[in-house]
C-alpha cells in the first residue's frame, strides 16, 4: 500500500468515525424513558423484582456509546420485562456520588443485576450490544437463585480454614470431600463477610454464588471450607494462586479460586475447578459431585447402565437445563486375567475428567460388547420405524471389526444415544497410555447434542474437524411449555436423522477397508507370485488396515429466542424460523440451508436431511445427483449488502452518510494534497517575520 493510499484510507475512517460519534450523540431518547434514580427512588425499585442497573457518568466516553444501546434495549425489552418481573434503570454516579460509593462503583460503565435483597452479580459480556443485554435479562429472570429469598436471608455454610487445617485435609485426614474457595484476603472469617477486596471486583458478587454452592453440595455431604491467601500466602503460592497472595500488578484483577480436596488419599488428592472463574453455581456444583463420584470408581450392572442410557433426554426446559445428558465411561475387565496394576489407570483419569462435562467413571467385572449390540440394533429399529424405505440391516461384521479389543478396556456410552464406542486396547501397554485414553475419551465425549450459543460457537466449528467435518444445527425456542415440547421434539427428529445418516456412513467405511483389504490380499498373492524374499512378504502382512472413522456429525441445537444476533454475527444470511436446520461445513466455512431440490431443510422430512448430509460428506452414496447450494459464512458480499441495509434502516442519515462518503473519496485526496502543502510553506517561513533571528532576539527580550 502507497503512503499516498494510505492517508487517504485514513481520512477516510476519520470521516466515518466522526460521522458515527455525530450519530450516536444525536440519539434522542424514547417515549417514557425513565429518569436516572437517586437514592430514595434506588431502594424503592429494589424492593420487588429483578433490576439490571447502569452505573454511569455522563462525562464517560464508553458511558456515551452505550447510552443509545441503552435506550433501545429499554424500549425493545420493556413489555416483555413487565412480564418477566424485571426492568433496566440507570444511576447517574455524579449526580448520586453517594449511592454510587455505597455500591462500591469504581468504573464506569458498571452494569448490574440486582434483587430486594441487593446485588447479585454484573454483566461482562463485550461487545455490550441490545441482544447481549435481553439475552442476560431473559437468562437471569429464569434462574430461581436469583429471587429465591430464603436463600438470600440463609447464612453461608463455608468453614474458616487457617493454614494447618487446610494442610490436615491434603495429607489424608478428611474423611469427607471438601470444595475450598481461596480469596485475595486476610480476615475474610465468615465468607459473607462485607470485605473491601483489593484488586477483585468480581469477589463480592462470588460471595453469594459461594453461599449457594456450600448450601446445595452440602446435600450431597460434600463439605466447603475458604482460605484466605494473604494470610496464608505460602500455601497458596504452593498451589499457583500467588496473585490471591500478593498484588503484582495494580492494574491487574484477581478472582476466587476453588478446588476439591478428596478423602483418604495421600497424593494427588487436590483437584482444581478446571474452567475458570464464573458466577454461575451450577458448574462448581457439577464439579464437585461428579469428580468425587468418578474418584470412587462405582461398579455399575449391565441392567443398571442400559436403564441409564436408554433414558429419553430433555433438551429445553422451564427451568433451562438438560435432563439425563451423561456420558458413562465404563472400565471393563476378566476378573480372571485382570491384575491389581490393570487398575492404577483408573486413579489417573480422575483429574483429566473433572475437566470434561457430564463424564461419571464406572467398573465392571465383565464384556460389553453384548450390550453395545443391543443399543445399536435398537438403532435400526427406531430407523425402520421413521423410515418408508427398504428395512435396513444391522452390520454384524462391521460392528465385530470395531469392537474387536481385549480386556481390560472402556467402553462409553450416552443418554439417549444407541451408538456406543469401545478403546482399541489390543494390549497391557496401551492400557497404561493415559494420554492416548484421554484423546480417545475427549473424542467421543462430546454431548448427545449440544446446545449451539454465540460464545461457544467457534468452539464447536474448531472441535475435531477431522472426524467431525459437519455441525448441523436445529433451531429452537424455549420460551413458552408448548414451544419447549415442540422443539425437544424437532431435537429427537434430528436425531433420527443423523443415526440414518450413521448407517450410510458406516457402511461406506466397511466397503472402504473391504477394498483396502483386496488390495492388501492381491499384493500379498503378486508378492508371493514373484517369488519375493519371506521378509518383503511377512512385512507386507503385519501392514495394519487403519479404521477412520471420519464424516461424523456433530449435532446442535440453537434456541433463537435467546440467541436473536446470532445469525448476524457469524455472517450466516436469511431469515430463519425455528424448525429449520443449518448444515456448517467445518472444514470449508459453508453453510447449506437448503435440502437437494432446493427447499428448506427440516428434520421433518427425514430422508431429505439424511441424504443432505450424505450428499455433503459421501457424495458417491447419494441417492439425488442434485448438489446443496451453501452460502460462504461472513461473505465479503453479505457485508457489502449489509451496510446497505443498515443505511436504508437510517434513512435520511444513510443516505447522507453515503453522500459525504462519496464526497470524501474523491475530495479527500485533493484536500490532503493542499494542506500538506501549505503546511509545508509554512514550515519554511519563519515564526517571527522577515527579520529572522534578529527580530526573533527582540521578541524574546
Amino acid at each position: 500500500m502507497t503512503t499516498q493510499l494510505r492517508r487517504n484510507l485514513l481520512t477516510f475512517l476519520s470521516c466515518i468515525t466522526l460521522l458515527v460519534a455525530l450519530a450516536v450523540g444525536a440519539a434522542e431518547p424514547p417515549k417514557g424513558f425513565p429518569e436516572p434514580l437517586n437514592s430514595t427512588q434506588f431502594k424503592e425499585e429494589l424492593s420487588k423484582g429483578l433490576h439490571i442497573v447502569d452505573f454511569y457518568s455522563p462525562y464517560c466516553p464508553h458511558c456515551k456509546h452505550l447510552a443509545p444501546v441503552w435506550m433501545e434495549t429499554w424500549e425493545e425489552f420493556k413489555e416483555e420485562g413487565n412480564k418477566l418481573n424485571i426492568t433496566f434503570s440507570q444511576v447517574n454516579c455524579i449526580e448520586s456520588a453517594d449511592l454510587c460509593a455505597d455500591e462500591n462503583i469504581e468504573f464506569f460503565p458498571d452494569i448490574r443485576l440486582y434483587n430486594p435483597s441487593g446485588y447479585i452479580k454484573s454483566f461482562t459480556e463485550t461487545p455490550r450490544t441490545k441482544e447481549s443485554l435481553i439475552a442476560f435479562a431473559r437468562r437471569e429472570s429464569m434462574d430461581p437463585d436469583n429471587l429465591d429469598a430464603d436463600l438470600d436471608s440463609a447464612l453461608s455454610l463455608s468453614q474458616d480454614l487457617e493454614g494447618f487445617d487446610f494442610l490436615e485435609l491434603i495429607a489424608g485426614k478428611a474423611t469427607r470431600p471438601h470444595l475450598i474457595s481461596f480469596w485475595p484476603a486476610k480476615d475474610l472469617r465468615d465468607s459473607d463477610d462485607l470485605v473491601n477486596f483489593e484488586n477483585c471486583a468480581r469477589c463480592r458478587e462470588f460471595q453469594r454464588t459461594w453461599k449457594i454452592i456450600s448450601r446445595q453440595v452440602n446435600v450431597e455431604d460434600i463439605r466447603t471450607g475458604h482460605v484466605n491467601c494473604e494470610s496464608n500466602p505460602t500455601i497458596c503460592e504452593e498451589l499457583g494462586f500467588a496473585e490471591l497472595a500478593k498484588i503484582t500488578n495494580h492494574r491487574g484483577d484477581r478472582e476466587p479460586k476453588v478446588a476439591l480436596v478428596l478423602p483418604n488419599k495421600t497424593s494427588n488428592s487436590l483437584i482444581d475447578y478446571p474452567n475458570g472463574y464464573s458466577v454461575n453455581s451450577k458448574g462448581y456444583v457439577d464439579f464437585a459431585k461428579r469428580t468425587f463420584a468418578n474418584s470412587q470408581f462405582p461398579n455399575i450392572t449391565e441392567e443398571e447402565l442400559r436403564k441409564k442410557v436408554r433414558g429419553s433426554v430433555e433438551f429445553l426446559q422451564e427451568r433451562g437445563s438438560v435432563s439425563n445428558n451423561d456420558i458413562h465411561l465404563v472400565f471393563a475387565y476378566d476378573p480372571e486375567t485382570v491384575v491389581i496394576e490393570d487398575f492404577d489407570i483408573l486413579q489417573y483419569l480422575i483429574e483429566p475428567l473433572s475437566k470434561i462435562p457430564n463424564v461419571y467413571l464406572y467398573q465392571i467385572d465383565k464384556s460389553l460388547i453384548d450390550t453395545s449390540r443391543i443399543f445399536f440394533e435398537g438403532m435400526y429399529e427406531v430407523i425402520n420405524h421413521n423410515s418408508s424405505e427398504a428395512q435396513k440391516r444391522f452390520n454384524e461384521e462391521y460392528f465385530a471389526m470395531n469392537t474387536v479389543t481385549q480386556l481390560p478396556t472402556f467402553f462409553m456410552f450416552k443418554d439417549g444415544d444407541f451408538i456406543s464406542h469401545v478403546y482399541p486396547g489390543y494390549s497391557t501397554t496401551e492400557m497404561r497410555k493415559i494420554d492416548a485414553i484421554m484423546k480417545w475419551v475427549e473424542r467421543y465425549s462430546t454431548p448427545l447434542v449440544a446446545e449451539v450459543t454465540s460464545s461457544n460457537f467457534r468452539e464447536l466449528m474448531s472441535f475435531e474437524p477431522e472426524t467431525y467435518s459437519n455441525l448441523a444445527v436445529q433451531l429452537v425456542s424455549g420460551g413458552k411449555n408448548k414451544q419447549i415440547k415442540g422443539s425437544n421434539t424437532l431435537i429427537h427428529k434430528l436425531l433420527c436423522a443423523n443415526w440414518d445418516y450413521e448407517h450410510t456412513r458406516m457402511e461406506n467405511n466397511f466397503e472402504q477397508i473391504n477394498i483396502k483389504r483386496t488390495k492388501k490380499a492381491d499384493s500379498i498373492k503378486l508378492l508371493r507370485e514373484k517369488q519375493a524374499p519371506a521378509d518383503k512378504i511377512v512385512n507386507k502382512m503385519r501392514e495394519e488396515i487403519p479404521h477412520v472413522d471420519h464424516n461424523k456429525l456433530l449435532l446442535g441445537y440453537l434456541d433463537i429466542s435467546k440467541e436473536k444476533n446470532f445469525f448476524k454475527k457469524f455472517g450466516i444470511t436469511g431469515d430463519h424460523k425455528v424448525g429449520e436446520v443449518i448444515i456448517i461445513d467445518k472444514l470449508n466455512n459453508y453453510y447449506y440451508t437448503k435440502d437437494n431440490f432446493g427447499n428448506n431443510l427440516t428434520p421433518n422430512n427425514l430422508q431429505s436431511l439424511r441424504e443432505a448430509f450424505v450428499s455433503l460428506n459421501i457424495p458417491s452414496k447419494a441417492l439425488y445427483n442434485a448438489k446443496l447450494g451453501g452460502r460462504l459464512m461472513n461473505s465479503p458480499f453479505h457485508s457489502a449488502f449489509s451496510f446497505l441495509d443498515i443505511v436504508h434502516q437510517n434513512g435520511i442519515f444513510g443516505y447522507l452518510l453515503i453522500v459525504l462518503l462519496i464526497i470524501m473519496l474523491f475530495k479527500g485526496p485533493s484536500f490532503c494534497r493542499r494542506y500538506r502543502i501549505m503546511k509545508h510553506y509554512k514550515g519554511k517561513r519563519d515564526v517571527v517575520g522577515i527579520l529572522g533571528n534578529v527580530e526573533k532576539k527582540q521578541s524574546q527580550d
